[in-house]
């Protein structure tokens, strides 16, 4: 599917692809890469700069072996995002992709061109993945245009919720469980919120004493954060007999309420 505007983005500011010129296959190669190096870009460009728990790294290279763009697959916070969008009982039958991004150097269409060599890859490093669940925020603008061309299967609009926010970013609910539930990975999450900006923890100071206090002191705000799309993408022959039980939805037109600086991706 073409379409005339394509969403990028560079230091975590939304852009534009810069002209309607395709991409050309031939200038770009795709490619797993280090978690170390996408998470580095992650944090660099997305809108969401923490690091999801990530199983394989897909990067976009274009120019002189310049990376321009990231694909990250992850482990679903439940079990049950697997479940409930791919029909598998065993939710090591599916992933998330949890972080996509583009930066504006890359021409237009250069999402599906991406998304698809990334799938690839993906079946390369883990072959017991038959599905993907991805969701996309119309709150940054994300409607999953792209997850629409590529025949993704557009499962359900989840319910509104509420997330914490520091600043303009919205925090992972995977991020926080581990700080609130004291789980493994702890002290890495903490070192996330800080990395944002946020004051660090008081000696001995116990890190869900220390995020409590971060939204009393309002570091951390509440945002009612509106439905977002649900998609899945059947990857096998298996996954694609699975889905016939499932919901499939008309693909949205249109974002629910849109903010008039936000664009539609």
């Amino acid at each position: 599917m073409h379409t005339d505007r394509s969403q990028r983005w560079r230091e975590r500011r939304a852009l534009w692809a810069r002209d309607l010129t395709l991409i050309d296959p031939k200038a770009y190669s795709v490619d797993v890469i280090d978690h170390a190096l996408a998470r580095a870009f992650i944090a660099k460009h997305h809108y969401l700069p923490t690091y999801p728990a990530a199983q394989v790294a897909v990067g976009l290279f274009g120019g002189v072996a310049r990376l321009e763009s990231v694909a990250v697959f992850a482990v679903p916070t439940t079990g049950a995002v697997i479940t409930r969008h791919t029909g598998f009982d065993d939710p090591a039958r599916g992933c998330v992709l949890a972080r996509l991004i583009l930066t504006d150097a890359v021409p237009q269409n250069g999402e599906s061109f991406f998304v698809a060599r990334a799938f690839r890859h993906l079946r390369r490093e883990r072959p017991g993945i038959d599905a993907v669940v991805s969701y996309s925020d119309p709150g940054a603008g994300h409607i999953g245009r792209i997850y629409c061309a590529l025949s993704a299967a557009h499962r359900a609009v989840t319910r509104p919720r509420t997330v914490l926010r520091a600043g303009n970013v919205t925090l992972s609910g995977r991020t926080l469980s581990k700080i609130r539930l004291g789980e493994q990975g702890q002290a890495g999450a903490v070192e996330q919120l800080v990395a944002l900006g946020l004051p660090r923890p008081g000696i001995a100071e116990d890190p869900r004493c220390w995020l409590w206090r971060l939204q009393r002191e309002r570091h951390l705000v509440a945002h009612r954060q509106a439905g977002l799309f649900a998609y899945c993408f059947e990857l096998t022959r298996e996954a694609r007999r699975r889905g016939r039980a499932l919901p499939r939805l008309p693909y949205p037109k249109a974002l629910p309420v849109q903010h008039p600086m936000l664009p539609i991706f």
